[in-house]
């Protein structure tokens, strides 16, 4: 009766969940994401999932039990070193009103529990079986997921009583790293198969493998994990169902040992769970840019009494950068410093590695600065009445709310760009050699600001022309749908990325004509060429600010939403 009526609970709340879903496609935002992120997921569905030259070769499909088998094993053990030793399991406020006070036992908790976490298991095995793992037939995957998420409990439960017993986290860990070192050395020492591999054969690594997992000891080690591994990766239906019966076995023994351990974990489940809704609290504060680290973390200058009103914007900004962002600019300025350092303690060994994260570090900066510093139009996107009712025209205010982001990222871009052309001499040869060159980061430094500028407007152009699209309300749960909304971003991000930079490639090339032609040799040849382009981009980002404040004196932000609400 009682497992029963939880599993009336639980497809109960999955179902209400699922229609909760499809009500939502009847908005476009959501119906246009969850369209893109089906048609993502079914083009990963249909595709050709032969494996590789490497898994189309005789065992190697057989090899991966093996290799997944050692995984389990030491996500098992480790498992029992983390530092959570409350035994708290988490529960929803609605769950801990009206199951701790009910008439249940500790095991009846620990069931539903379970039971109620089978539909996310289920959906992770269809996933996990969609891309690629079809020699489980699913079922074997459900299992095994199941069983080791009842294994993770027990683990839960096990570290809160060794805590009573006065196991703290540190002798645990040393506890585990001490088992786990154990196990490596024995293995390697009772290794009696010769590691001999010709060049280039890969047959010969699947047989070296497969004889060395065939070893007894080695199968006395991974006797437990490998029956999760074969749930996964059976190689015949009968193994699917040794591992199956092997995985039930496994699953009863570890929920009897859980309900056996006298810990009390009611009180660290409260506690536990009261933490886990403050921490998607703070997530869903730092994906609106409200998230506040450093309060108290003030402005770099003093507003003055007067001045350009757009100031105060900018100001504003800038503390709220300060603020929110204070703890990833000091991150990433320690991260260029120790990078840069490696030049004075090994000037050999970092020669090809600095350069070379100088300048990944460059070209990404554009496109993931825009997204670490939001402080613009997204973040003021709740705040557009309030800055429609300033004196300023639209332009102004959307130059103002882009401005400060701008700076910061252009100033790591700068910064990368230097440091690359510290640490890159003589580095690239042959047709690379001109990435060495002064004249090819002086290019780089020109074009840095606008491109920089062009990312942050296509980014602000989303909350002033699609403002219901940009605005997610506070229970807005994550999902496919969403999903989907942010690979469509991505996708539009790319295109009109492309479409801006057309023009600045067309008059890029008569540029390179006119400067070789007319300053072949000179120092500046390159800054020449490079100054056309740029300005294009410019006059685009300054035609695009022009658009966007057009649409924002337009715009009526609770009509938007009252529209879209409606739909």
């Amino acid at each position: 009766m009682m497992i029963g009526a939880f599993i009336v609970v639980t497809a109960q709340s999955f179902k209400n969940r699922i229609v909760a879903g499809v009500r939502r496609l009847k908005q476009p935002r959501y119906a246009v994401g969850a369209l893109l992120a089906a048609v993502y997921f079914g083009s990963l569905f249909f595709r050709n999932r032969g494996g590789g030259k490497f898994l189309a070769q005789a065992g190697a499909l057989d090899l991966r039990a093996d290799v997944v088998s050692v995984v389990v094993l030491f996500l098992m053990l480790f498992a029992w070193a983390l530092p959570a030793d409350s035994g708290g399991l988490e529960f929803s406020e609605a769950e801990i009103a009206l199951l701790f006070p009910a008439p249940l036992r500790r095991r009846d908790l620990l069931l539903y529990k379970i039971v109620r976490a089978q539909p996310q298991t289920i959906l992770g095995a269809l996933a996990f079986t969609i891309l690629g793992a079809t020699r489980g037939r699913f079922i074997g995957i459900w299992i095994a997921f199941s069983v080791l998420s009842i294994y993770f409990m027990l683990v839960a439960l096990g570290r809160a009583r060794l805590k009573i017993a006065r196991v703290g986290f540190l002798a645990r860990l040393v506890a585990v790293s001490a088992i786990a070192t154990v196990l490596v050395n024995v293995a390697i020492k009772l290794n009696r198969v010769p590691f001999e591999i010709r060049k280039g054969s890969r047959g010969d690594l699947i047989a070296v493998c497969r004889a060395f997992f065939a070893q007894s000891f080695i199968r006395q080690i991974l006797f437990v994990p490998r029956a999760f591994a074969l749930a996964v990766f059976p190689p015949s239906t009968t193994a699917l169902g040794l591992a199956l019966t092997g995985c039930i076995l496994l699953g009863v023994v570890f929920f009897a040992i859980a309900a056996m351990l006298n810990v009390s974990f009611e009180e660290a489940s409260i506690a536990r769970s009261q933490r886990v809704n403050a921490m998607r609290e703070r997530m869903r504060d730092r994906r609106a840019g409200r998230h506040v680290i450093f309060r108290r973390a003030g402005s770099p200058f003093r507003l003055s009494e007067s001045g350009p009103p757009e100031i105060a914007i900018v100001w504003k900004n800038v503390i709220a950068t300060m603020r929110m962002s204070l703890g990833t600019i000091i991150a990433m300025a320690a991260l260029f410093a120790a990078v840069f350092s490696l030049r004075i303690f090994f000037p050999h060994g970092a020669a090809v590695t600095m350069p070379i994260f100088f300048i990944m570090t460059a070209v990404a900066l554009p496109f993931i600065g825009p997204a670490i510093f939001a402080n613009d139009l997204r973040l003021d996107l709740s705040r557009f009445e309030m800055l429609k009712s300033y004196p300023l025209a639209g332009e102004r205010i959307v130059a103002a709310e882009m401005a400060a982001p701008l700076a910061m990222i252009s100033l790591f871009e700068i910064a990368a760009l230097i440091c690359f052309l510290l640490t890159s001499a003589k580095t690239f040869q042959g047709p690379l050699e001109l990435v060495n060159s002064t004249q090819a980061a002086i290019c780089a430094l020109i074009a840095t600001v606008p491109l920089c500028a062009l990312q942050l407007l296509i980014r602000n152009a989303a909350p002033v022309l699609f403002p219901a699209w940009s605005t997610r309300p506070k229970e807005d749960v994550r999902g496919f749908a969403v999903g989907g909304q942010r690979l469509l971003l991505l996708i539009a991000n790319a295109f009109v990325l492309f479409v801006a930079l057309v023009p600045a490639a067309i008059v890029f090339v008569p540029s390179i004509i006119a400067a070789q032609h007319f300053f072949a040799g000179s120092p500046i040849s390159y800054a020449l060429m490079t100054i056309p382009a740029v300005a294009v981009i410019a006059v685009e980002v300054w035609l695009g600010i022009r658009f966007l404040g057009g649409r924002f004196d337009e715009l009526d932000v609770s009509v938007e939403m009252d529209a879209v609400s409606a739909i």
